[in-house]
């Protein structure tokens, strides 16, 4: 966790600004062209571990070895977790379905998150320098453009979920959200609106969090370098406290990565729910009746609340915003 002092000290007795060590870098870059970056390696480092442990994973349980064991244990563990407490609360029968690319979501995240916190810049230093070049590591999803690919990935799948389930015609409607005509010059841009905003939400709070901590660490090392200008003695002293309170930013970093994973999923499966879950309060053989205004597909910007599970009214209200 002290990998960030290692990297950003030599920088300051360089006067160069750490904040740069927070953003993507090239790697090669011949004749000025970014042909490979920090967050592209990172990217690739992500999918390769994926392509390597989940097929190994597997392996077993094809094996008949159907009880766990060693890291077995801590990725069934995972990966329950994000089936029963995040999918299926919001996605009901339709959880199976979209697993897939839910649990890929969650661990491609996840990596990416994680790989910003090791070391990767010190180790790979001395091997790539006298090639030329420079060396990797850092956050790939404190880059707008990755939180945003994520994003409008997430996006199009929810959309082309809610029209597969519901068809063309029904889902052109619920831009008027159940009011009357007269009411759709107000109602279509409203909701197509919040159709864009939540893509945007996704790609915004991941983005944020996960640079939030780099920067204000480098913020933090900053005054390190200006200690050492008043003095060793100074200096010293303001850097044992840099040092504590940096383990403390990496310990909250750590934590910050599984939150803001757990957060793009299980928004990303609540607004698939509610363009895919229909839950109805008044069933035919039971005495009830369905009316016409009941029948609006859901969504946060699609929705008829009363349709949507408990869990998913209560999600909205705590975490979409």
């Amino acid at each position: 966790m002290l990998h960030p002092l290692l990297t950003v000290l030599p920088m300051l007795a360089e006067g160069v600004n750490p904040l740069d060590e927070v953003l993507d870098k090239p790697i090669w870059h011949p004749h000025g062209f970014w042909i490979i970056s920090n967050n592209l390696v990172a990217l690739v480092i992500s999918g390769v571990a994926m392509l390597l442990i989940f097929p190994a994973i597997t392996k077993a349980y094809r094996r008949g070895e159907h009880v766990p064991t060693g890291t077995r244990n801590l990725f069934e563990a995972i990966l329950i977790y994000v089936r029963e407490e995040i999918a299926r609360p919001v996605l009901g029968d339709e959880t199976d379905r979209f697993l897939p690319f839910l649990w890929t979501l969650f661990f491609f995240i996840l990596f990416n998150n994680l790989i910003g916190l090791l070391p990767l810049g010190v180790l790979t230093g001395w091997a790539l320098k006298p090639l030329g070049l420079e060396p990797f590591g850092g956050t790939a999803t404190a880059n707008i453009w990755v939180t945003g690919a994520l994003a409008v990935t997430a996006f199009i799948v929810w959309q082309i979920s809610g029209i597969r389930a519901n068809g063309l015609g029904p889902y052109l409607k619920h831009f008027t959200a159940g009011a009357p005509l007269y009411m759709a010059p107000l109602m279509v841009p409203l909701e197509i609106m919040g159709m864009f905003i939540k893509p945007f939400a996704l790609a915004i709070r991941l983005f944020a969090n996960m640079i939030a901590g780099h920067t204000v660490l480098a913020v933090l090392l900053m005054f390190t370098g200006m200690a050492f200008g008043a003095g060793a003695a100074v200096g010293w002293g303001i850097s044992i406290v840099v040092v504590l309170g940096g383990v403390a930013m990496m310990c909250l970093e750590l934590f910050v990565a599984f939150l803001q994973t757990y957060i793009f999923v299980f928004l990303t499966a609540m607004f698939i729910g509610q363009l895919v879950v229909h839950e109805h309060e008044h069933k035919e053989g039971e005495g009830g009746h369905h009316d016409e205004k009941h029948s609006v597909i859901g969504s946060g910007d699609l929705t008829d609340g009363e349709q949507l599970p408990e869990a998913t009214r209560k999600a909205g209200i705590h975490m979409a915003g």
